[in-house]
């Protein structure tokens, strides 16, 4: 299934114009009157998208521009909504032809007038709805803000990029935080490496990390405390909005003229009509005077490898001793700047538990000792917030100090609504800015799925395999030629992590991230985003709800939300996530519900499943670690269905009608069940048993765990039509040799496709002798993972150039292997 592109600003609206263009095509025969109104709809969004995508590119925007956006994404959700309707009641259905299809058809049509005339007058009114955001832009002159505001900003002449960042990077150079706690031994440590006379190359550091941290002020240090031992020195800011002639102009401005005042004053100035240069001009004067001269430069805050490489070829290399630092949020820049053995990568890490609090005291109180006891306790939950991030710290510590009084409740309040505090205060309004660097850089593509996490709760250990699942139910993912929707989402994550906006907690034994977190303080700026975008209304902890606001994502981390429990606020909401145990919402309402989140709940029982089951635009479902014991037989209503997780739960049987669900990719399930009864707990595994006719369920890319026995093993051939199975997990619990052969016999039919095998025999012993007789194994296979008693390796392991992990568990491998 191909998802277009989805952004903060426009996603809706790329949604709607493929689902019209659908529709309009799909659907003439049912259109009647109102095909002309979906059409301008179309046209209409299209052009509006357009604008939405320039806009989220964009800065900071007027609160005209911001009010146009919001009600153009109301619009589009709303029409979004009429369109999932229509297709629901007025679909096509096979009615056969001659006077049998006539006859079926008339019926048909005598059916839905009412619901036609309903949907008829939902479209034309959205059309007026349409029609008048876009005349009020115009009458209040919003073509011009937009244009002009937005677009005049990028048409005129550029400020040199050291003055247009550094109004907002200015408190990284305050001297309070030049005394950062901790800074002194990493200085000292990259003095040193600057001035070694003994490696005469040219050789770079990178200084990579997290916005906040200190990587400007320990640069700017560093600078100063090593600039005697050069010839020639700038310190430049590149900022986001990068330009190379600007760059190179400032950085000439701090060499050559720092050289003439040491000597007498030339006859012409070698920079008089420097302004009208090309690249190449300055780029020649830039390495002429940097020749045979020792040299350090700083290139403060890179932001991609094109600015790195746009500057790169205008430092020359003479053996000198000369060196340049970089500092970056980005690892891929970071690796990029180092090419020869010499060079550093120098990661900066969050302050220490120890560090955090020296800093926090001492700028509030003098130091540690001085703090009433009664503060010390919410002073390490405030702490707790700052994740270690010198900046936060300060920042957060500034406004702590600035109080009247060194009040708990006071600090509690601030505590509990740092949120408002960052968008009110000035103390934080720097803070707030630097971290908003990392969030305006993203590619328009990837807004939308970083505001996503503000769906999870406050430290809360997110799984990266079930958001880039979310991801792609959310229709964040665009599929690109030759990447499925869950490559490209693993791409989007990446480049998350490379940007260190995700902080990773778990890893895989392949070096990938297994669950992850955001940074409270980052957590605090996109739901502040959220909010503002009418994204996700959150309830609970720091509830977000606004009773005028139709809920289109609802995300529930706790407190009492029975206010909402069956209010019609929830006819809109396409996401429903559930971190907390309460009363279960009446689905009745959210009949429109795409994505449903269910993980951990305590409340969520059998009958519940029942309504689910009614929801007919479900395409993302779990269930996992839930007290569901059983899936009804209504399961297989759910048509759009994309993925199911049932893991963790006691459901081992899947009903029949699952396999009717044409959709389905991802079939989750498997419990690991302990017994305590000895001395130390002994883990046990089951799976779920698959009916027949599983072979139907065509797009199905993820099958684990499932459970095999001598009673089920006679649809293991269901297996081999599964052809575009990738992952296939099987726990083995069968003793006829036959049931192996059956199970190679399916995996041989898979060789094109799958990727990932899992195979785990938990009370006995594999057959090697029949799984050494697999004569086309996988050749794309890329993990492998076997437990049980093997005694041997099948020897196609050998065969495949793909494999890059091997687990093995309890298989008791003779030595030679």
């Amino acid at each position: 299934m191909e998802h277009p592109v989805v952004s903060a600003g426009g996603g809706a609206i790329n949604i709607l114009v493929c689902k019209l263009g659908t529709v309009l095509i799909q659907e003439a025969q049912l259109l009647g009157g109102i095909r002309g109104e979906l059409q301008y709809m179309k046209d209409e969004l299209e052009s509006m998208t357009s604008f939405l995508q320039d806009l989220a590119e964009g800065g900071n925007r007027r609160k005209q521009v911001k009010i146009w956006m919001k009600q153009v994404r109301e619009v589009a959700y709303d029409v979004e909504d009429c369109v999932d309707e229509f297709t629901y009641h007025l679909g096509s259905t096979t009615s056969g032809s001659g006077l049998a299809g006539l006859f079926h058809r008339c019926i048909r049509f005598l059916q839905t007038v009412r619901v036609r005339r309903q949907i008829a007058k939902q479209i034309q009114e959205l059309k007026a709805r349409a029609t008048s955001i876009s005349d009020r832009n115009s009458r209040y002159g919003g073509n011009h803000l937009i244009s002009g505001a937005e677009g005049n900003t990028l048409a005129a002449q550029p400020a040199p990029s050291y003055i247009t960042s550094l109004d907002i990077r200015t408190p990284a150079l305050f001297p309070e935080i030049t005394e950062l706690v901790g800074i002194e031994a990493h200085q000292s440590n990259l003095v040193n490496w600057l001035v070694d006379e003994n490696v005469q190359q040219l050789l770079v550091l990178p200084i990579f990390g997290f916005g906040g941290l200190g990587k400007t002020t320990l640069a700017m240090t560093t600078y100063q405390t090593a600039s005697a031992s050069f010839q020639c020195r700038a310190f430049v800011t590149v900022s986001q909005k990068f330009d190379v002639k600007s760059l190179i102009r400032d950085i000439l401005r701090q060499i050559i003229r720092p050289l003439n005042q040491n000597g007498p004053a030339p006859a012409v100035d070698p920079l008089k009509g420097m302004e009208e240069w090309n690249v190449g001009q300055l780029a020649d004067m830039l390495r002429q005077h940097l020749e045979d001269k020792r040299y350090l430069i700083v290139l403060d805050d890179i932001w991609s490898m094109s600015a790195w490489e746009g500057i790169r070829f205008c430092l020359p290399n003479s053996h000198t001793g000369s060196r340049v630092i970089v500092t970056t949020r980005m690892k891929t820049v970071a690796k990029a700047c180092c090419l020869h053995e010499y060079d550093r990568n120098y990661e900066i890490e969050p302050l220490s538990g120890s560090e955090s609090s020296e800093l926090f005291f001492k700028r509030i109180f003098g130091n540690r000792e001085n703090c009433p006891a009664a503060l010390k306790n919410i002073s390490e939950r405030i702490l707790g917030k700052c994740g270690g991030i010198p900046l936060a710290i300060v920042s957060i510590a500034g406004l702590l100090a600035s109080t009247p009084l060194y009040s708990y409740d006071r600090w509690e309040k601030i505590y509990n609504s740092l949120g408002l505090e960052l968008e009110t205060s000035p103390w934080l309004e720097k803070l707030k800015k630097i971290l908003e660097l990392s969030y305006n850089d993203l590619p328009y593509h990837l807004k939308t799925c970083f505001l996503y996490l503000s769906t999870y709760p406050e430290d809360y250990k997110i799984r990266r395999k079930s958001l880039l699942r979310r991801w792609i139910a959310e229709r964040s993912v665009t599929v690109k030629r030759g990447l499925s929707a869950l490559e490209v989402s693993e791409k989007y994550f990446n480049e998350l992590l490379n940007r260190s906006m995700v902080l990773p907690i778990e890893m895989s034994f392949d070096g990938k991230v297994k669950t992850f977190r955001v940074h409270d303080i980052m957590l605090e700026i996109i739901v502040s985003k959220s909010i503002e975008e009418n994204f996700v209304t959150l309830v609970g902890q720091q509830s977000t709800l606004a009773p005028q606001e139709k809920i289109r994502r609802l995300s529930i981390h706790g407190g009492s939300y029975q206010n909402i429990a069956t209010s019609k606020l929830l006819s809109h909401v396409r996401s429903l996530s559930i971190f907390a145990d309460g009363e279960m919402l009446q689905f009745a309402w959210i009949k429109l519900l795409r994505i449903l989140d269910l993980e951990g709940s305590g409340f969520a029982r059998n009958g519940d499943i029942r309504n689910i089951c009614k929801l007919f635009q479900l395409e993302y479902l779990s269930l996992r670690n839930t007290y569901v014991t059983e899936l009804p037989v209504q399961i297989g209503n759910l048509k759009m269905l994309e993925t199911l997780d049932v893991r963790d739960t006691a459901i081992k049987h899947l009903p029949p009608h699952i396999t009717n669900l044409p959709n389905l990719s991802n079939l989750l399930g498997g419990r690991r069940v302990y017994n305590y009864s000895g001395l130390s707990p002994i883990s046990n595994f089951w799976g779920m048993h698959i009916p027949n006719k599983l072979g139907n369920l065509k797009m199905l890319t993820t099958l684990a765990q499932i459970e095999i026995t001598d009673s089920t093993s006679c649809y293991i051939s269901e297996l081999g039509k599964l052809s575009q199975l990738r992952k296939l997990g099987v726990m083995m619990f069968v003793h006829d040799d036959m049931n192996w052969m059956y199970l190679i016999t399916a995996i041989a039919k898979l060789s094109s496709c799958l990727q990932l095998l899992l195979i785990w025999r938990p009370d006995g012993v594999m057959n090697f002798r029949i799984l050494d007789t697999l004569s086309r194994p996988p050749m794309f296979l890329k993990s492998i993972n076997f437990r049980g008693k093997l005694g041997r390796l099948p020897e196609w392991i050998g065969l495949l150039a793909n494999l890059t992990e091997l687990t093995l568990r309890a298989t008791e491998l003779e030595s030679e292997e």
